[in-house]
């Protein structure tokens, strides 16, 4: 089992054999985030995740989910250590991240859509990194097109295809996205608060759809939430975390109140929040974590 040296874990029992497979897919090493102002976002944390694995960041808003998450395809860069992929090794050059994020999708709290494109026209998107700068402005390839409408019909929007963004619902947006995220043929697909401004009929679908999409496919997904009813039914694995820290590593059945309480434990010590962790400013914290995706940041550059 691996856990963040920084503190101990608390688990229970050993019902652990997917975080112990020898061979994972990604993997961080000591890695650190602080953003500008001295705001301790993530301390030191090694973590293995395992291939084919359903993993949930659990915890507060701020407590470093989405830091953790992001810093996993550098759209948060690590203040320090590493994160390393199975297949490109570590990822400490624009062509190694470049060849990482083509097969890591994102899917996003507010969807990160084109409003005024067509479902279809979104889905797409996801197929800009195989591409080059020049490629992309023509249209897109019939295999293309079969892939995107394939991943919508996944997700049940195929009658939506060519229906502009802005006129689906929230849910649907958030399908879209899904399906987006599936065009990349990813191994892994992280996604940061995917059902937080959705209902909870519609969430409870959304995690359905993503977790039995992710199975079929053996692709390995890392979720944030900090829904602990959500983590506990969706889940293989939960790693929880507070101020900064992880502070529970194990499968949704070895969680009982004790580590509850630390996953949402409230800072000792609150004159020292603003200086010493980003798990007590969650909302200025945010203004650092990325919008784009990372197939914008691609083309951006």
């Amino acid at each position: 089992m691996n856990r963040n040296t920084a503190v101990p874990i608390i688990v229970k029992g050993n019902d652990m054999t997917l975080s112990h497979s020898p061979q994972p897919i990604l993997s961080t090493d000591d890695l650190g985030i602080i953003y500008p102002g001295g705001i301790e976002a993530l301390r030191a944390t090694s973590i293995n995740f395992q291939r084919g694995e359903f993993t949930v960041l659990l915890g507060l808003s701020g407590a470093g989910k989405s830091s953790l998450l992001r810093s996993l395809n550098h759209l948060v860069k690590p203040t320090s250590g590493k994160v390393i992929s199975a297949e490109f090794g570590r990822l400490d050059n624009q062509g190694t991240l470049r060849r990482h994020r083509r097969k890591t999708a994102m899917v996003f709290q507010h969807h990160q859509l084109i409003l005024r494109h067509t479902a279809l026209q979104n889905v797409l998107m996801g197929r800009l990194g195989y591409h080059s700068f020049w490629r992309s402005l023509l249209p897109p390839p019939k295999t293309d097109l079969e892939l995107a409408l394939h991943c919508l019909d996944r997700v049940g929007l195929a009658d939506k295809a060519l229906v502009r963004v802005d006129q689906l619902s929230g849910g649907q947006q958030q399908r879209v996205g899904i399906a987006r995220a599936l065009a990349q043929q990813p191994s892994i697909i992280l996604a940061d608060e995917p059902v937080a401004s959705l209902d909870p009929s519609t969430s409870e679908k959304i995690l359905s759809q993503l977790k039995q999409i992710c199975a079929e496919d053996g692709i390995t997904s890392i979720v944030s939430l900090h829904q602990l009813e959500y983590a506990k039914r969706f889940a293989d694995r939960i790693i929880g975390l507070a101020q900064a820290q992880v502070v529970f590593d194990a499968a949704p059945q070895e969680l009982d109140d004790k580590q509850l309480k630390l996953i949402y434990q409230q800072s000792a010590n609150p004159k020292r929040k603003d200086k010493h962790t980003a798990d007590t400013q969650s909302n200025s914290s945010y203004q650092y974590l990325p919008t784009k995706t990372a197939t914008q940041l691609e083309i951006a550059k």
